[in-house]
């Protein structure tokens, strides 16, 4: 085993450029479509984060666990320190108006906290797998994870997955590392601070459990009495339910909000999936996803190579390589796909393809060290392409960016709009959303203090519509909706009862049978003014239904023939 004291030149020299690469990954297209924001999780959570003061610190909602929300709450906080001593907000109304108005500096520091972690998480993993393995496996895992396209792609959003990956792998960090000591110096407080930080950041870093009672209960010395391991465990799991509670404390409050959020969470994350296609019915799609897109291909047969490595090295570097990932692996199996449920997964397959490369670069009578060096440049050239790549896709103006632009141009403010939601991101405008919050509450007196300090904005930020949203509805009180099942394909008369001039129409490379008696309509008593599409003019029929185009919430890979990210976008005006 190698320790970490006396730092070779070559090793501080890879591990350098393996962060630096990482940072600059990451920082490319940071700001995609700002001030907008398309990815409707990101508006979800830092619109709950940036609310806390206004619940008292309780979000009574418990979709996720509590602690990002009150680490992104204090991050703003320290942005607005920063922000006000260096003159870009002059006081807090200023900063509170940007969060309406402009929030592109807010949004930026939120993403950097992701960016940051996912650097962090780089660093980690090099640290784990020169503890499990040696400094060639360490350096090779921080170069493959720097340049991993999911986790480059995902530490651009704000969200919780990348943040609870750098607990995870602490966590493991400070197992291994104790699992390791020749000593048997234990720190099970630490283990469990760590762990019950992850699970208070996402539920589903719970999977560390068998791996903190596994390792609790390995001996520190051959000769250890089961009692002095029980002990350990038992100050494990006390440091993590502690940990847990103090940063999510509501939870414990709130019992039966707790089990309906958790409840309704099941339901569409996994219950939709289950019921209907069985147990495991979306491993394929994460599997797929580990072998070509994750860290790309070369990384994952490098991984699979460094498991039967792990195995043959022992049953302690086994438990710290491999049974997290797999028992994450067969749990999100079950949810609804999503390919930023793999992040937790990762690090672990940099690690374990750190340790392959480690092992061939041992075997110096075959010229290991220049096979190993040959692989790992692949995979990170391999790896950094597609991260290039879809850094500058995602930088392209998104459709719905440059259809803001010619609604701004050319239709007056107060204009009656329908638009469907996480489309355009037009501006409500105060007598749209009085009108909508009157509907809904009976007066916007009634309104949260968020909408109320909306509606004292002097001056009111312009062009902003009168907006009637095409949907189902929801709780948005801020909302008036239209079904599309009120449109027969004969007549707009629902929409023209509510002096709507203006449909900005999102469309996809598949109908959607829903939308088919509004288009019906628009073709008999509309005009197509303006559109706005992610797809080449010279694109040919079979190859635009076989591309989805590419939603920052949605797993549609980044096609070559693409050429910007969103919807096709149409503008229509009504006769």
């Amino acid at each position: 085993m190698s320790t970490d004291a006396g730092r070779p030149r070559w090793e501080s020299w890879a591990l350098s450029i393996a962060i630096a690469g990482a940072i600059a990954l990451r920082a490319i297209g940071l700001g995609y479509g700002l001030p907008a924001v398309y990815n409707p999780d990101e508006v979800a959570i830092f619109t709950r984060a940036m609310g806390l003061p206004q619940s008292h610190f309780n979000p009574h909602n418990f979709l996720y666990p509590t602690l990002y929300f009150y680490a992104l709450f204090v991050w703003e906080g320290l942005w607005f320190v920063v922000g006000r001593i260096g003159g870009v907000f002059d006081s807090l109304a200023a900063f509170e108006r940007a969060f309406f108005v402009n929030p592109t500096s807010l949004y930026l520091a939120a993403r950097l906290l992701t960016l940051l972690s996912g650097v962090a998480t780089v660093f980690a993993s090099y640290r784990l797998a020169t503890r499990l393995f040696d400094r060639r496996a360490g350096v090779a895992a921080a170069l493959l994870l720097a340049a991993a396209p999911l986790a480059v792609r995902d530490a651009h959003y704000v969200k919780h997955d990348v943040p609870v990956t750098l607990l995870l792998v602490v966590a493991h960090l400070v197992v291994a590392t104790d699992l390791m000591n020749p000593s048997g110096r234990r720190r099970p407080m630490l283990t469990g601070i760590l762990a019950g930080l992850a699970m208070s950041t996402h539920y589903y870093a719970v999977f560390i459990v068998p791996t903190l009672v596994l390792a609790a209960l390995t001996p520190a010395a051959i000769d250890e009495a089961w009692g002095s391991r029980a002990r350990r465990l038992a100050r494990t799991a006390l440091s993590a339910a502690i940990a847990f509670a103090v940063t999510s404390p509501f939870l414990l409050f709130e019992p039966a909000t707790v089990w309906r959020d958790l409840v309704g969470n099941q339901e569409i994350v996994m219950g939709r999936v289950t019921r209907t296609s069985g147990a495991f019915a979306s491993l394929g799609f994460y599997l797929e996803w580990l072998r070509a897109d994750a860290a790309g291909m070369v990384t994952a047969i490098l991984a699979a190579i460094g498991c039967l490595v792990a195995l043959f090295r022992g049953w302690r570097v086994s438990l710290v390589t491999i049974v997290f990932p797999a028992l994450f692996l067969l749990f999100i199996a079950n949810t609804f796909p999503a390919s930023r449920y793999l992040n937790p997964v990762i690090p672990f397959l940099a690690v374990l393809a750190g340790g392959c490369v480690a092992t061939i670069a041992r075997e110096r009578r075959a010229g290991g060290m220049v096979v190993a060096t040959v692989l790992v440049v692949a995979a990170v050239a391999e790896s950094t392409r597609a991260s290039v790549r879809a850094d500058l896709f995602i930088r392209q103006a998104d459709t719905r960016t440059k259809a803001l632009n010619w609604m701004e141009q050319h239709v007056p403010e107060e204009t009656a709009v329908l638009v469907q939601p996480y489309s355009v991101p037009l501006r409500q405008s105060r007598s749209g959303l009085v009108e909508a919050l009157t509907a809904h509450l009976g007066s916007p007196e009634n309104a949260s203090i968020k909408f109320k300090r909306q509606l004292a904005l002097t001056p009111y930020p312009a062009p902003a519509y009168r907006i009637t949203y095409l949907g189902e509805g929801g709780e948005d009180k801020d909302k008036i909706y239209v079904p599309p099942s009120a449109f027969d394909g004969r007549s707009l008369e629902v929409i023209r009862a509510r002096s709507v001039t203006y449909v900005v129409l999102k469309q996809y490379n598949v109908p959607d049978p829903s939308m088919l008696g509004l288009i019906e309509a628009l073709r008999r008593d509309g005009q197509l003014v303006a559109r706005f599409s992610p797809y080449p003019e010279t694109i040919e029929w079979d190859e635009f239904v076989a591309t989805a185009p590419f939603l920052h919430n949605s797993d549609a890979r980044i096609a070559p023939i693409l050429i910007r990210p969103g919807p096709i976008i149409e503008i229509w005006t009504i006769h």
